[in-house]
């Protein structure tokens, strides 16, 4: 990552109120698409005024990128220092790709939002949601280098197998079924398994 994209992500901003407001905002998003949810209907869903939800979001693009944030800030800002970590470099992978699995069942309409919406934000934001992606790709595939050279992956191309990697994550959200055969803990071990697996030497 550059000092001119480091420059480029904004700090990430918290709030109990402002998380509440951002998780409505995307079930809304999700259920009847970003053009189809205006403000006043967000803060009549949040049971507000439409002014005291400007009080916390200047227009409706700023929700939804917060939105996206939930995903292409907060889950690599929490994410990267695993790598960094304690273990081996298959074990520190295996709970990276445990706990994206985990970020994904716990913030599905984020994540749906992320992946459906991203083109109805304005290009600069959009490029700044695209810093936070590259950087996680960025930082995964050092690490699948690092595991190379230290013997414990066999991946002749880290930038490809990230892309791998991620795909096969990122794809849960579209099959995901809280009811379904298998808890989110099962998948989770299943998907860290396979991956570790895939890239054994």
């Amino acid at each position: 990552m550059t000092a001119a994209e480091q420059r480029e992500v904004p700090p990430v901003r918290r709030g109990a109120r402002r998380a509440e407001l951002v998780a409505l905002a995307s079930r809304l998003f999700r259920e009847r698409g970003y053009h189809g949810v205006g403000m006043r209907t967000l803060a009549e869903a949040a049971d507000m005024q439409a002014a005291s939800l400007y009080h916390h979001f200047r227009n409706k693009e700023e929700l939804l990128l917060e939105a996206i944030f939930v995903v292409d800030r907060d889950l690599i800002e929490d994410q990267l220092p695993i790598l960094d970590g304690p273990g081996t470099h298959r074990a520190r992978l295996a709970r990276l790709v445990r706990a994206h699995v985990r970020h994904i069942a716990a913030n599905r309409d984020a994540w749906w939002v992320a992946s459906r919406e991203l083109r109805a934000l304005s290009p600069e934001k959009l490029d700044t949601v695209q810093v936070y992606r590259r950087r996680y790709q960025h930082r995964i595939a050092e690490h699948l280098a690092d595991g190379v050279r230290a013997g414990e992956f066999d991946c002749p191309d880290p930038r490809l197998g990230t892309l791998a990697i991620l795909d096969m994550l990122n794809g849960l959200n579209e099959w995901y079924d809280p009811a379904g055969r298998l808890t989110i803990g099962e998948i989770a071990d299943r998907y860290a398994e396979l991956i570790i697996r895939q890239l054994g030497p």
